[in-house]
């Protein structure tokens, strides 16, 4: 199954960070992360796929100008997600989805990225989907493939900063149908010893040519999953397996997509059915898990619910039915409340992820599938959410940068269509 905020005044308190580290003051919002760093797939899979780097510094008389694109030399590999926050050692990984090769860029020099490394495989894990950097530096990352085959049951494996295995452990568990795992997305919780693990089959495109006994898309695009998993970080035990229960009104708990450290030490995961879940006791033997939230959509795959933030005190979400984005405040985590929705144009389809700028107070937005990057601005005092519409095309003037253009400035031509995105440096 294919799934696949500027203000003048001072930002309150950050999230915790999924390093389990504690709350910071984040800069003023007068401060902003200089660029945007952008995971761009040729439309037509006939052109090396690239990295783009934005201007988005609103002081700039260059805001939202495309600075410097990097073709990585490989073609069709479907950029996907990479990590969501650069890491301070200034490397980044990012997934070639359908080509199981995963790309390390070092972005130390932001306007001019280079390509450091890549690789297909951990150990005995392939097709990695998402990252998250830990304390040490090494990235923990949710693998879906076991040996060089798109099929479960998959793992959780961490690796270096150029993708060299370090340790690894099976997403197996024994109580459980294997065809039942597919390790998704993840969220670390250094301070508690905890990972959470979503489990719902990204699948591969119908022109992908993956290896001798992977899934084809429609055998997983047939098939539900609803369970994540709690290891322990310190040995990568698994330690549990469970189901999220039921929201009693709809299919909310289907396909568990992004779990979330939030301020309070608990966790959220959120659905592509729309759901909203919490998760508590992390810690302990067995954690509680309450549905608190339902969202609008994810009936059908142009509605579902994609990837969510934690800015401050408010959860961001990504909610393809409006099309546009839900701010929650979850300041109670068990009873979180709607303080603004935003919504966009119908040219701005399916907004699907989302990555916040932890130098100030917005996030931005890229759809799934589609050629279009936005920034929005959120108030930290209220939550309320404005388009940025100093964020404009330098081609066509209108507003968000557009990833389609006559000319690139490595040399390719077309249609851009991007995925995962992030601000930069910190």
């Amino acid at each position: 199954m294919r799934k696949c905020v500027r203000i003048g005044i001072a930002f309150l308190a950050a999230a915790l960070t999924t390093l389990g580290l504690p709350a910071q003051s984040a800069a003023p919002a007068s401060h902003y992360s200089p660029y945007i760093f952008a995971w761009v797939g040729d439309g037509q899979r006939q052109s090396s796929d690239f990295f783009a780097v934005i201007d988005a510094d609103p002081k700039s008389a260059s805001y939202g100008r495309l600075v410097s694109t990097l073709p990585v030399k490989a073609r069709a590999t479907m950029p996907h997600h990479t990590e969501y926050e650069l890491s301070p050692s200034g490397l980044l990984m990012a997934s070639g989805w359908a080509a199981g090769r995963t790309f390390v860029l070092d972005l130390r020099q932001p306007t001019m990225p280079r390509l450091a490394d890549s690789f297909t495989r951990a150990g005995a894990y392939s097709f990695p989907h998402s990252f998250r950097r830990l304390p040490n530096g090494n990235v923990l990352a949710a693998f879906q493939g076991v040996t060089r085959a798109y099929a479960p049951p998959g793992g959780l494996v961490e690796m270096d900063a150029r993708g060299k295995l370090v340790r690894a452990s099976s997403a197996a568990d024994p109580r459980l149908d294997p065809n039942l795992i597919w390790p998704y997305s993840l969220e670390v919780d250094a301070k508690r010893d905890r990972v959470l693990t979503t489990s719902t089959p990204m699948g591969l495109p119908s022109w992908a040519k993956p290896p001798r006994g992977s899934w084809r898309a429609d055998r997983t695009d047939a098939l539900v999953t609803q369970h994540v998993q709690v290891w322990r970080l310190s040995d990568l035990k698994l330690l549990a397996t469970m189901p999220l229960p039921e929201s009693g009104r709809g299919k909310h708990h289907e396909y568990p997509a992004e779990p979330r450290l939030l301020p309070d030490g608990s966790i959220y995961v959120n659905t592509f059915r729309c759901g909203l879940y919490h998760v508590t006791a992390f810690d302990g033997a067995l954690p509680r898990i309450e549905f608190v939230y339902a969202f609008p959509g994810g009936e059908e795959l142009h509605t579902m619910c994609s990837v969510p933030v934690v800015l401050g005190k408010y959860w961001i979400q990504s909610v393809a039915s409006l099309p546009g984005l839900i701010a929650l405040d979850i300041s109670d985590p068990a009873k979180p409340v709607e303080v603004d929705r935003l919504t966009f144009n119908s040219s701005f389809h399916m907004p699907h992820w989302v990555a916040a700028d932890r130098k100030g107070s917005r996030v931005l937005v890229t759809g799934d599938d589609q050629s279009y990057v936005l920034v929005v601005d959120i108030d930290p005092m209220t939550g309320h959410m404005t388009l940025d519409n100093g964020f404009k095309d330098e081609e066509t003037g209108a507003v968000g940068v557009n990833l389609t253009r006559q000319r690139w400035p490595h040399g390719g031509t077309g249609t851009g269509k991007v995925h995962g995105a992030l601000f930069g440096p910190r």
